[in-house]
């Protein structure tokens, strides 16, 4: 008897230990553990704007939570796209939702910290998926959506706790179908959004959605007009002005020398090592019948908003425009040669007409508009519902003949020539 009770009693320990710990990391998704303990902050902020119009053209930028966690990199990404946006059509509005929660700071702080935005709502409750809906409701001409922040293969982070996006809410998400235009899009810059979120909302939503197949990271704008990866920066390149990116020189102070693209190599982190394969770029999806080539357009336009080498133009050149393509496509690296490489393997492969390249080391997922070849495995939580942490891997199979960056590429010409 008394063995009985001490291996009870043992379990119970360890049953606490592992949820506990579980909790704790950065993407908890426990649908058991319910905002009884948490509750968040929401605000909208209008960026370089005084008068909030629910009626005019809408670029709406959602900034997730940093998990108490992260600095303020994930808002600074936002404002840099939210920049872009006001150079190009100063006469639409640009919103931006967030719970930011960043390390050591509270959610009003770091919205005064940057002069460009000024809070026009706040809500003193958790910015969950029916707050985000019902406020986009609110707006009926809505352009783009980018999203910034954390992600698990399943949902996005808009606060801490069950505060998530999750793609598989059909019913919910649907509700702002009507106030979506037509050539509109979303960005998702996250971890492993491309595996099921990002093609879930592009077929509720029937618009482009672009999505990452790896980890998501943070890059740096530097004096030689290119950006880099924390891991890669160079000291000798430090500036403290974006000189390349928009219309005018920036003061990074302002916020705008911060992005977040996918990472070089395969996805490695709390869910698990996705060694069986990955792609280093963000993956447009068009999962719904496109019978105008809206889908290459839209994903064109994306580009002319995205913090790049060159600030485009609404009617760009086709050089400046196909900068951005590569540079949206190819990672820098600690070596010049890295990008250089996989710009001369894209433009060798459309020559060739075989279209088979791929600057991911190891295996490159093979995706077309409605998908990729890959799913995530996971072993269900010990405790509670939900995948295990450290356990998933990529269900896939090998690809010799690996063609989704080039025929990316080739999207995103064909877009340009309907722009």
């Amino acid at each position: 008897m008394k063995q009985l009770l001490l291996m009870i009693l043992l379990l119970s320990i360890s049953s606490s230990s592992f949820a506990q710990e579980f909790f704790d990391q950065e993407y908890e998704v426990d649908p058991n553990n319910k905002s009884i303990l948490y509750s968040g902050e929401y605000r909208m902020g209008l960026f370089k704007s005084l008068i909030l119009d629910t009626s005019k053209i809408t670029h709406v930028i959602v900034i997730g939570s940093a998990l108490d966690k992260d600095s303020d990199q994930f808002f600074q990404s936002g404002l840099a796209r939210a920049q872009r946006y006001s150079e190009l059509w100063p006469d639409h509005q640009v919103i931006i939702m967030s719970s930011p929660e960043v390390r050591k700071t509270d959610d009003e702080t770091v919205f005064a910290a940057f002069s460009s935005v000024r809070v026009v709502s706040y809500k003193d409750k958790t910015f969950t998926d029916r707050l985000f809906i019902s406020e986009l409701k609110l707006f009926s001409q809505i352009a783009s959506i980018d999203f910034f922040g954390h992600a698990s293969p399943w949902v996005f982070k808009l606060g801490k706790m069950d505060a998530n996006l999750d793609p598989t809410a059909k019913g919910l998400l649907s509700e702002i179908k009507p106030n979506l235009m037509k050539g509109a899009y979303a960005t998702i810059s996250s971890c492993n959004s491309g595996f099921n979120i990002a093609p879930l909302l592009s077929a509720i939503w029937e618009i482009p959605v672009a999505g990452a197949l790896s980890s998501s990271l943070f890059e740096r704008y530097q004096s030689d007009g290119m950006w880099y990866k924390e891991g890669d920066l160079r000291p000798s390149l430090r500036t403290s002005t974006n000189m390349g990116s928009f219309l005018s020189p920036e003061d990074c102070a302002l916020g705008l020398c911060w992005r977040m693209k996918p990472s070089r190599n395969h996805y490695s982190a709390y869910w698990g090592t996705f060694r069986e394969g990955g792609l280093s770029f963000y993956k447009f999806f068009c999962n719904f019948d496109d019978k105008d080539d809206s889908c290459e357009k839209s994903m064109a336009t994306s580009l002319l908003s995205f913090s790049s080498v060159v600030a485009l133009e609404e009617r760009p050149n086709r050089e400046d425009f196909e900068r951005v393509v590569f540079d949206w496509l190819c990672s820098t690296g600690a070596e010049d040669s890295y990008f250089t490489q996989c710009v001369e393997g894209i433009k060798s492969a459309v020559t060739r007409e075989d279209f088979i390249y791929k600057q991911i080391p190891g295996n490159a997922l093979e995706c077309d508009f409605r998908g990729c070849n890959a799913t995530v495995v996971c072993k269900k939580k010990f405790w509670g519902d939900g995948p295990q942490g450290g356990s998933c891997h990529l269900k896939t199979s090998e690809n010799p003949r690996p063609t989704t960056i080039v025929k990316e590429y080739l999207a995103f010409m064909r877009g340009f020539e309907l722009l």
